[in-house]
């Protein structure tokens, strides 16, 4: 197999956090940068989630939402769940807020 030098720039900082993670997998980063061309190569696609810091919110949003369903379907589905009727978390919302 013909091998091929390649020369990146990057933070002399990340390099070296980088490589002292390596090094505690077992891994140098030649093997590493090896083996992220290869996943690119067989999977046709960068290998993990690129999006821009609004749509990681986004997606951050709608998992609390979903988790908070999830949530409320137990307790729907619990049988000592105590309900209240929409009228009446009004009226003692209101009462509460004019006792002085």
């Amino acid at each position: 197999m013909q091998t091929a030098r390649i020369s990146v720039n990057v933070d002399g900082e990340i390099k070296q956090n980088a490589q002292r993670i390596l090094s505690e997998i077992g891994m140098d980063l030649t093997t590493a940068i090896d083996l992220l061309l290869r996943t690119i190569v067989r999977e046709e696609r960068i290998p993990f989630d690129l999006r821009t810091e609004r749509a990681y919110r986004e997606d951050a949003y709608k998992e609390y939402i979903r988790m908070e369903l999830e949530k409320s379907k137990l307790e729907a589905a619990d049988l000592d769940t105590k309900w209240m009727s929409h009228d009446d978390v009004i009226i003692i919302d209101f009462h509460e807020t004019m006792e002085p």
